[in-house]
């Protein structure tokens, strides 16, 4: 199907579903109850506040309070990070960092060249991987490199610290993770870590007694480079590191990495951005009611309705092929992840599969309650605008009304 006509269909579909429906009378009442129960905790929140949740299968709207605010996501965004990953990426993507040699024959032992080490934005690439790497190179028995060992990093750009100062009032540097194609250890110290592992290679190198003939430098590694090793991680491990302990770094990088395969290396931010745009305009999702600068959720200038979640989420749940992957990177509540200490001994718990999000001023909750029938609910839940970093009287309104979503029945 045209990329067109998808669009139309999208449009098309998600007009005609919410149009009125014979619904009968005992479901009108519990729905009509739940819209009650949550009114009643909305109206005790003393901030900005938009609702919305509908049936992930029947797609019916059940409630929704102010559901074309525009409101601030914050760390929500990285459902929007996963969505254009798994729909640009795919779900067998595997995040590499690999070993090149620009010598066509390495049999005698001898590199007559160079060697390169380089990144592919993996986010998750550390020490052991290193070691892995390093152990897998020893395997092709070579004793020298005539060459130089030759870092790079340019798979995607060095625009390092995100949005950081770009926006006057925006969250300040400190917050920003460094994040850039060569990745190590998260990037902990802040600083380029590039130069670094070279260093750690060369290091491990001498003591093997492999003779080096050049120096540590940054390049470019030839594409028709000799691939001698690799280390990779799979999608489901990426998202999973990214969403439930929700890691900004993973998130960054990520939608870089997504930019760099929509609009060719290096990955940048606004590539990433341009990717989110062709996925929401695919499946129908107005340009009016999002802003994504950026993938993790940091910056205050990423905007979105209720709308746009509840869409997204349900073209996840629809997408089979991806779905599992998503739907298990999610935190589940008094489980794991940032909901493990979240709704425990209520109907919620183990019964939520939600993305959390805060910064000052921000508290939201959006993916999966299962209800008392075993049916999949959408939820969308943001509250902006309250002073300061105190989340937990919002948190536990978000809680709240997921126990309410997880105790309804439409019997």
């Amino acid at each position: 199907m045209k990329m067109a006509n998808r669009k139309l269909l999208y449009a098309v579909l998600f007009f005609v579903i919410w149009l009125p429906v014979t619904i009968p009378a005992q479901t009108k009442d519990r729905i009509a109850e739940l819209k009650e129960n949550i009114d009643a905790i909305v109206k005790s929140v003393n901030c900005d506040v938009s609702v919305q949740v509908a049936s992930a299968t029947k797609y019916d709207l059940l409630y929704e309070y102010q559901s074309g605010k525009k409101m601030i996501p914050a760390s929500i965004s990285k459902v929007v990070t996963s969505a254009i990953a798994l729909q640009y990426l795919g779900a067998g993507y595997e995040f590499k960092t690999v070993l090149y040699t620009d010598d066509v024959n390495i049999s005698d032992g001898v590199i007559n060249g160079n060697l390169y080490i380089k990144g592919y934005g993996d986010p998750e690439f550390d020490t052991g991987d290193l070691n892995a790497l390093i152990k897998k190179f020893y395997s092709k028995n070579i004793t020298e490199i005539t060459g130089n060992i030759i870092y790079d990093d340019s798979y995607l750009d060095n625009e390092n610290f995100g949005l950081a100062n770009y926006y006057s009032g925006d969250t300040k540097l400190q917050y920003w993770p460094f994040v850039n194609a060569l990745s190590f250890n998260k990037n902990a110290s802040r600083v380029n870590p590039s130069s670094e592992i070279a260093n750690i290679l060369q290091s491990d190198f001498t003591s093997k007694n492999i003779k080096l003939g050049g120096i540590i430098i940054p390049g470019t590694a030839p594409e028709s480079g000799k691939e001698i090793a690799r280390i990779t991680h799979s999608m489901s491990e990426v998202l999973a590191n990214m969403n439930k302990p929700s890691d900004n770094h993973s998130a960054i990088t990520i939608f870089k990495v997504v930019g760099a395969v929509f609009n060719r290396p290096p990955g940048t931010l606004k590539k990433g951005e341009d990717a989110v745009i062709d996925l929401f305009s695919n499946i129908g999702i107005s340009r009016s009611e999002y802003e994504f600068l950026e993938g993790s959720g940091l910056t205050r200038f990423n905007f979105a309705t209720s709308n746009v979640y509840i869409q997204l989420l349900k073209y996840l749940f629809d997408s089979e092929n991806v779905f599992d992957i998503f739907y298990k990177s999610l935190p589940v509540s008094g489980v794991d992840g940032t909901l493990k200490k979240r709704m425990k001994g209520t109907e919620a718990e183990q019964n939520v599969h939600a993305k959390t999000g805060s910064i000052n001023g921000v508290s939201t909750l959006t993916g999966y309650a299962i209800s008392r029938d075993n049916e999949l609910l959408i939820f969308y839940i943001a509250m902006n605008g309250f002073k300061g970093g105190n989340w937990e009287p919002y948190r536990e309104k978000q809680d709240l009304i997921c126990e309410k979503l997880c105790q309804f029945s439409r019997k």
